[in-house]
């Protein structure tokens, strides 16, 4: 069922989907749809191969994991016992 859905875009952003949509004989929804999906794609890509790990370490040493890449994004050194 699609739903109604209001969006502000920049101007650049909007000449951008009605061109797509022109050329690419689809509708502004089905290019933003399109767009939206490749996006969300991607993105689940990259956290699913990270979720592959999951459950390979003991719950203390992927807490350890986490804590270290929260705090020190900059810094990547950190011991892990393997």
């Amino acid at each position: 069922m699609r739903q109604s859905a209001n969006f502000r875009l920049d101007n650049t952003v909007i000449t951008t989907i009605t061109v797509l949509a022109k050329d690419l004989h689809l509708s502004k929804t089905a290019i933003i749809e399109k767009a939206v999906t490749q996006f969300a794609a991607l993105h689940v890509n990259k956290r699913n191969e990270l979720l592959q790990f999951a459950g390979a370490l003991p719950p203390d040493e992927a807490d350890n994991m986490l804590v270290a890449i929260q705090t020190g994004k900059t810094s990547k050194e950190f011991a892990l016992d393997l």
